[in-house]
């Protein structure tokens, strides 16, 4: 799995045992049901165009992250403006997402996995990356 920032085609590379969590949670459609004054019921209801969340959680001694390229994800997560492609690379799922990151969700959210402080720029942390699937620049 990898992480495209599309503006300067930097890439992080991120492990393959990210769960997507909230995959099959998505409603599509919105619906608003009210009644009118005489009994009836209205249904209004749409097909959302975009802000599919795409969270990836850490199943068990999984989802760990070098904290270099954390780093590299956090600066990244402080970028307005900024899109990024999200590339699964498994045998049976090579999807591409175009994604920014989920702020009013917290958008990352990690600690070490040894339980303390870190030491060097090569030790894990336990990783949730909080994602909004949205239209590429330019398209509508």
């Amino acid at each position: 799995m990898r992480l495209n920032r599309n503006l300067t085609n930097e890439t992080v590379q991120l492990e393959d045992g990210f769960l997507w969590s909230d995959e099959f949670t998505w409603k599509p459609i919105e619906q608003n049901q009210e009644y009118a004054v005489d009994g009836t019921l209205i249904i209004q209801e749409g097909k959302k165009k975009s802000g599919r969340p795409i969270t990836l959680t850490p199943p068990p001694e999984q989802g760990w992250v070098k904290r270099s390229v954390l780093s590299i994800i956090k600066d990244w997560s402080a970028l307005q403006n900024e899109q990024f492609t999200l590339i699964f690379e498994y045998p049976h799922d090579t999807r591409q997402f175009n994604v920014i990151f989920n702020h009013s969700e917290g958008a990352i959210e990690a600690k070490p996995v040894l339980g303390f402080p870190t030491v060097s720029e090569g030790d894990f942390y336990e990783v949730t990356l909080k994602l909004l699937e949205v239209p590429n620049a330019g398209t509508n």
